[in-house]
């Protein structure tokens, strides 16, 4: 006959009979057999102790387990100290040493199995799909009294000794959680993937050691309100695990039952489970009910010719209550803000400067995860051009609510890089606190400083480049013609600036189309004056540029025919009422009537930069091609012509 004590249960079926749960009860975290992935809804650190008492005609109170949990971002590491996992048989031998003053022994052999202590490591790929390990240690003790003659001279007789083993092995599994939505999970691990240690060396006790067959279960839960979850579990060893768990409000509560291969009748027993969770504590009262009589006493055959394939749950168990505290500790803030994507709607260049301090390059979808009204604070960071975050604009996002937020750069003025750099830019949101909540980082180009994105409109950024440039040489052109400015009238001032300045500035080009030059390629004005030579881009811009340095009011004429190729030329104010026409010229076509800055109606002349002539060639040319475009044609209406004031 065999007596057992100090038992724990369950293998693949947790104690608790709590598994499968939704994300708010932790108390499972830490059980290794139903959870060999470690998976894990820990935020930070989470810690707990199992106490329970065991029912085998007396009551046995211990400590079976204490475990603690850790995230690290993705990844989760456990450990667990498991004092009460043990199981001792006790068996009577049948032999009987009869010593000499008629007193004998009964010989008797324990077998004390022990699961020490384990490991678990999970690593969450995505907000769907987890895997992980798990390690445990156990530890094997065998023990058996024999009878060893000893011949004497006047007489025989028999000695007790004993015959021990120690055998320390290792156990690990493997396994993959799968959350296919909020309401069907699913769970595969492995049962005895790998064990490796010692081996018995005794004849003895071959046999005894645990059992080691290879399997692996599979699990699955369905939850179709937030109050009710339905869990099956099943193994290749044809055991199964079917049970009912939910809440209602924060109490917890859950029924179990299910069929052991190695044990009878069918259903072998219940697992129910009662209890309250919060944020902080989870409090776990369950027991388990088998449904034959564990009798302190059983046949020694049964267990030699069976054995025991696990500690935690066997034919010889005992019905127990067990009491589960868990203790989450979050010294984490929890996220209030989640950054879904980040879509750039904008390459950066350079050049453009403060375009972007009004117009977007990013646009960031961001979640408000709580129940009250936020100031998102979103700020960004390109690689290679800012050593800091550059701040955009704080926006008001209602409780539960998504919505696109801008995000606005700078570009430092002394940035030279003259290649396009396909680089990267880090995204953030922040709160009050400004520390970021989320972070997304996107690949983006950052084009050399040359680089020019198209748009008419933003060649004043060229033009306003190399301003104090242009002023210096402005002013040195014009010094030299004091005399004749100083006798002219008062009206014409502007007119002969500009004359002169063009006369000046077209002198010193000989007029060769930059190979450089393209669509997205534009000089600045001391580039263009010191190679001597662009095309209608980089000429108007330098133009431009002398005029404005000086006060001169300038627009940009954008001819854009049906096909690719377009053309730029100048339009300056004369700063001339439309009645003082006469003092320029005779001819009405030869000007354009439009408002300044001001809203008066004053004279403007266009002027081709690329005609490398003189002034007046240069004016000719650009009104007839801005009366044949513009007017004739009617291209400002139809917007094939396009008038874009510098300033």
């Amino acid at each position: 006959m065999i007596s057992s004590i100090n038992i724990y249960c369950q293998d693949s079926f947790e104690l608790t009979g709590y598994w499968g749960l939704p994300n708010t009860v932790t108390g499972t975290v830490l059980g290794f057999e139903s959870n060999p992935s470690n998976f894990s809804f820990i935020k930070d650190w989470q810690f707990n102790i199992l106490y329970g008492s065991e029912f085998s005609g007396e009551v046995n109170s211990t400590l079976y387990s204490i475990g603690i949990s850790k995230t690290i971002s993705a990844h989760n590491i456990s450990v667990r100290y498991t004092p009460g996992y043990q199981k001792e048989f006790i068996q009577s031998t049948g032999e009987t040493i009869i010593f000499n003053d008629s007193s004998s022994q009964s010989l008797s052999a324990s077998y004390n199995y022990k699961e020490l202590f384990g490991f678990g490591y999970s690593y969450k790929f995505s907000s769907q799909l987890n895997t992980g390990i798990s390690l445990r240690y156990f530890n094997q003790e065998f023990n058996r009294e024999i009878g060893t003659p000893v011949f004497g001279d006047t007489s025989n007789y028999f000695i007790r000794e004993n015959l021990n083993e120690k055998i320390n092995t290792w156990k690990a599994d493997i396994g993959i959680d799968f959350n296919l939505n909020d309401k069907f999970k699913f769970k595969a691990a492995t049962v005895n993937l790998l064990n490796f240690g010692d081996e018995t060396q005794n004849d003895e006790f071959k046999g005894f050691e645990l059992k080691q067959d290879l399997n692996a279960f599979i699990a699955a839960s369905y939850l179709p309100a937030e109050q009710i979850n339905f869990n099956l579990l099943f193994e290749t060893s044809k055991s199964f695990q079917a049970g009912i768990t939910g809440s209602a409000g924060n109490f917890i509560y859950g029924l179990t039952s299910f069929h052991d291969t190695y044990q009878q009748p069918f259903i072998a027993g219940v697992i129910p489970a009662f209890g309250y969770k919060n944020d902080f504590i989870n409090v776990l009262l369950s027991g388990i009910k088998y449904f034959t009589d564990r009798k302190s006493s059983q046949d020694f055959n049964n267990f030699s010719s069976e054995g025991i394939h696990n500690i935690i749950n066997n034919g010889y168990s005992y019905d127990k209550a067990v009491l589960s505290v868990s203790f989450v500790l979050n010294t984490l803030e929890v996220q209030k803000l989640k950054l879904i994507d980040v879509e750039t709607v904008s390459d950066i260049y350079p050049a453009l400067l403060n375009n972007y301090l009004s117009t977007p390059f990013a646009y960031g979808t961001v979640v408000n995860l709580t129940n009250e009204n936020l100031e998102v604070k979103p700020s960004s960071k390109i690689n290679g051009m800012h050593n800091e975050e550059i701040q955009s604009p704080s926006i008001i996002i209602n409780p539960f609510d998504t919505v696109k937020v801008p995000y606005y750069t700078v570009i430092p003025e002394n940035y030279k890089g003259d290649k396009p750099v396909l680089s990267y830019a880090d995204f953030y949101i922040a709160t009050s606190n400004n520390e970021p909540e989320d972070h997304i980082q996107k690949a983006i180009l950052v084009n050399g400083i040359n680089a020019w994105d198209g748009k008419v409109i933003n060649l004043r950024y060229f033009i306003n480049r190399d301003i104090n440039f242009s002023m210096n040489y402005s002013k040195t052109v014009l010094s030299s013609y004091k005399e004749l400015l100083d006798t002219i009238p008062a009206a014409l001032s502007v007119f002969y600036k500009a004359k002169l300045l063009f006369n000046d500035f077209i002198k010193r080009l000989v007029y060769t189309s930059d190979p450089r030059a393209t669509a997205e390629y534009v000089q600045f004005p001391k580039q263009t004056i010191e190679i001597k030579g662009g095309d209608c881009d980089d000429l108007s811009v330098a133009y431009c540029s002398l005029l404005e340095s000086v006060g001169i009011q300038t627009a940009l004429v954008d001819y854009k025919p049906d096909g690719d190729v377009r053309h730029v030329n100048v339009l300056f104010n004369t700063e001339l009422d439309p009645n003082q026409a006469k003092f320029i010229t005779t001819n009405d076509n030869k000007y354009f009537i439009r408002a300044n800055n001001k809203s008066k109606d004053e004279i403007w002349i266009p002027v081709e930069t690329t005609s490398l002539t003189d002034f007046n060639d240069a004016w000719n040319i650009g009104v007839e091609k801005f009366n044949k475009d513009a007017i004739d044609d009617l291209g400002i209406a139809k917007g094939t012509v396009e008038i874009i004031d510098v300033y």
